[in-house]
């Protein structure tokens, strides 16, 4: 098993960041995801816990299961399927700091290809780092334009 911890400030509130973070279907024009729905809603409708989300990008689309949703703190999901990998969890934690938002966006995953473990977990860590700077900036520019 594998885990890397990803902790960026954010010049925003943390209720903004939470509600960039949790909106799946807004992925594709703030990161390098070419498409994001929603395969069943959660609870609290619609991306809350129990709801599934289908990322695409490169490969096979990735199918995310939301495990945990606290708005405006925490944010966990697991993979369903679409990568190499099993037992694959990130949780994303919001506290405030200053003005703005510490995110710690922590992920535990098992590659499954032998030998090049080590490279698919690089993968995703800079798949989550992309995807972390999207939300961060769109964050940054909600918080502008109602600041």
């Amino acid at each position: 098993m594998a885990s890397f911890t990803i902790e960026r400030e954010v010049a925003a509130p943390p209720q903004t960041v939470f509600d960039v973070l949790t909106e799946h279907e807004r992925y594709a024009a703030i990161t390098p995801m070419r498409k994001s729905v929603l395969e069943r809603e959660g609870d609290p409708a619609p991306n809350g816990v129990g709801a599934i989300r289908v990322l695409s990008s490169v490969g096979p689309p990735l199918r995310e299961e939301v495990i945990a949703y606290q708005p405006p703190s925490r944010f966990s999901y697991k993979l369903l399927s679409g990568a190499p990998v099993r037992d694959h969890v990130g949780t994303v934690e919001l506290t405030p700091k200053g003005s703005g938002t510490r995110m710690v966006y922590a992920v535990r995953t098992t590659s499954t290809l032998p030998y090049v473990g080590t490279a698919v977990v690089g993968v995703v860590k800079l798949a989550i780092q992309s995807l972390v700077k999207g939300i961060s900036t769109e964050s940054e520019r909600r918080a502008a334009a109602n600041g």
